[in-house]
C-alpha cells in the first residue's frame, strides 16, 4: 500500500495519469479493511470459546445441575428434528447431538 502511494506521488510529480494506481489503491485499503473485520470477528468467537473452555475446566468435577440463567447466557437456540437436535450458541458454534 506505501509502495503505491509512493508510486502515485511519483506519477503525479511528472505530471502522469495515476488514476489506476489510486483505483489500485483503493482497492488494496478495501482489502485491508474487510481483512481487519475478519480478524476481529475470529478473535471475539475464540474469546467466547475460551470462556466456554474455561467454564468447563472449572467445573469439570462439579455435578451440574439445570442452570437457566446459564443456559440464557450461553444458547441462543435448540432445534429439535425427529431424530437428532442442534443447539445453537450464542457465539455463532452449533452443535449435532
Amino acid at each position: 500500500l506505501e509502495e503505491k502511494q509512493k508510486e502515485v506521488i511519483s506519477l503525479a510529480n511528472k505530471g502522469k495519469d495515476y488514476e489506476f494506481l489510486a483505483n489500485e489503491i483503493d482497492k488494496l485499503r478495501e482489502e485491508r479493511q474487510s481483512f481487519l473485520v475478519e480478524d476481529a470477528s475470529l478473535s471475539g468467537e475464540n474469546e467466547r470459546i475460551n470462556e466456554l473452555i474455561g467454564f468447563i475446566r472449572r467445573n469439570k468435577y462439579r455435578t451440574l445441575l439445570y442452570d437457566d440463567t446459564l443456559v440464557r447466557k450461553l444458547i441462543q437456540n435448540v432445534t429439535v428434528y425427529e431424530k437428532h437436535f442442534v443447539i445453537s450458541f450464542k457465539s455463532g458454534i452449533e452443535i449435532e447431538v
